[in-house]
């Protein structure tokens, strides 16, 4: 007080003070909300486009993976478009193709789904969802799929088999095979 008045300087200034620390805590609360309403596991690590990666062991490549986009999220990368390129002894044995994937970085696998084609020389497999499992280096079908060799046709579910398709196996199984598109190896009958 000076001379029996306030100060109406200093009373101001207390209430612009009060003020912006309202408006700064108001909103520091509203983005500490958000950030705590989200569930963690929608939020992405990392976003990518155009993404690729491969996976060789002891200098041997065993599989590249290509995809028009990826997010990582918790140990998986999300990949749409998923191409890969699955690798025996150096040499490509088979290429895999569907809508969209999955690469389990802790082990390696890669799973793709929706539309699934693997092509190798020895035919096609045309299924829903196809899993490569890195440390058994098997193709691994869980639902129903089918297999293409020249007219031949497989059906099957549960299907594992080699990268190449030369050797799979199948439950509950359905065929229509032509002896011109089967290379039958009586020795190991």
């Amino acid at each position: 007080m000076i001379d029996g008045r306030h100060n109406r300087k200093h009373a101001s200034l207390i209430l612009v003070m009060v003020l912006a620390f309202i408006v700064v805590c108001s909103g520091c609360n509203t983005g500490e909300n958000q950030v705590v309403g989200k569930n963690l596991e929608d939020i992405p690590q990392q976003q990518l486009t155009r993404f690729s990666t491969s996976h060789a062991e002891e200098g041997v490549l065993k599989w590249k993976l290509v995809g028009r986009s990826a997010t990582s999220r918790l140990g998986i990368i999300y990949v749409s478009s998923p191409v890969v390129e699955i690798f025996q002894n150096g040499k490509l044995a088979a290429t895999v193709t569907g809508k969209h994937g999955e690469l389990i970085q802790s082990n390696q696998d890669v799973k793709v789904f929706e539309d699934v084609i693997a092509v190798s020389q020895d035919g096609k497999m045309f299924t829903d969802e196809l899993h490569w499992l890195n440390d058994k280096e098997k193709l691994y079908a869980p639902n129903e799929s089918r297999i293409v060799r020249g007219d031949s046709v497989i059906f099957g579910h549960q299907t594992t088999g080699d990268p190449d398709l030369k050797v799979v196996q199948m439950k509950q199984v359905r065929a229509k095979f032509y002896p011109k598109d089967e290379k039958i190896d009586e020795t190991n009958l």
